[in-house]
């Protein structure tokens, strides 16, 4: 709780200072192997060759990027979301067989019947939970589910079928496992964002590609407005976070760059593909910042009411 708005304004110093040394860190660890620069554009038109540099996209890493990025944003929303006594488990869910008996879907029905049982204690559909997808040394894909709970539950094992009340003669219904394919194991979690980024760090470039094609490799739900904004903002390029708020629908727009659906502004890309393959760009402009994008919270304004 930020008492006064001088506290305020010391914490928006302090964000900045942080945000500005991540983001130098984040620059050298591209120039590192994200992305590759050089100062000359061979084989493009004429027209554009007065651009400053082009760029070379590794797409393993760059998703891996997005990967660490947008789930340890969305687990410290999802952890900070619950109360003191909030309980939290992670699910490790693992194959019997080998990769040809993974299918995309099978984590989505995992979750939806977490969902069911969830609904079924509480009468609330909505779960908070992270999960990150690992290659065991087998080969085999596997997955890490954190579930962020009310005091007093715990999920029933995955592998194991669970209650799901009574029916009209009495009797107990019995559901089906949750994660039918394989055998599960069950543990309080005690630190789950530093689980999740430790399981995520052993995600590199060099293993990505031993997903099965198709698989995602990370995923996370139940957090509100402000945290899917947060999250969402995180995730932007530069050129949209230096020209939009957390709370800002920006999405993907056709062609390129990005398209507030409410107010219909268009932020354009700042780099344009030299070819079809959609790894190579070339810089055809330089959007001008609106804001001082020093963190999704570094523009409220100085006569909003801090409590």
């Amino acid at each position: 709780m930020i008492a006064s708005l001088a506290q305020y304004e010391a914490l928006r110093a302090s964000s900045q200072a942080r945000f500005a040394a991540a983001w130098a860190e984040q620059e050298a660890r591209a120039a590192r192997g994200l992305v590759s620069e050089s100062t000359t554009c061979r084989g493009l038109p004429t027209a554009i060759q007065w651009a400053e540099n082009c760029i070379t996209i590794d797409r393993a890493q760059a998703r891996v990027t997005r990967l660490r990025k947008g789930l340890g944003i969305a687990a410290k929303q999802l952890h900070n979301l619950g109360g003191r006594n909030q309980q939290i488990w992670m699910q490790t869910l693992t194959y019997a067989g080998d990769n040809s008996k993974w299918r995309p879907e099978h984590i989505s029905r995992y979750l939806d019947a977490l969902r069911k049982w969830h609904y079924a204690r509480t009468g609330s559909k909505t779960v908070r939970y992270a999960w990150v997808a690992e290659l065991q040394e087998r080969g085999v894909i596997h997955y890490h589910v954190i579930v962020w709970l009310d005091a007093g539950l715990a999920p029933p094992k995955g592998d194991t079928p669970w209650r799901n009340g009574k029916d009209r003669a009495g009797l107990t219904r019995w559901m089906p496992p949750m994660w039918p394919h394989g055998m599960t194991r069950r543990d309080k979690a005690t630190a789950p964002v530093a689980y999740l980024m430790k399981y995520a760090s052993k995600v590199e470039s060099k293993t990505v590609g031993g997903f099965p094609r198709g698989a995602r490799i990370h995923g996370a739900g139940g957090m509100d407005a402000v945290g899917r904004g947060i999250r969402r903002w995180v995730l932007w390029p530069a050129y949209v976070q230096g020209n939009a708020a957390a709370g800002d629908p920006f999405k993907p727009a056709k062609g390129g760059g990005y398209l507030n659906a409410q107010t219909g502004e268009l932020v354009q890309s700042e780099w344009s593909p030299t070819g079809g393959g959609y790894s190579s760009f070339v810089r055809v402009r330089v959007q001008p910042r609106a804001i001082d994008a020093a963190g999704p919270f570094s523009w409220w304004s100085a006569a909003t009411t801090v409590h």
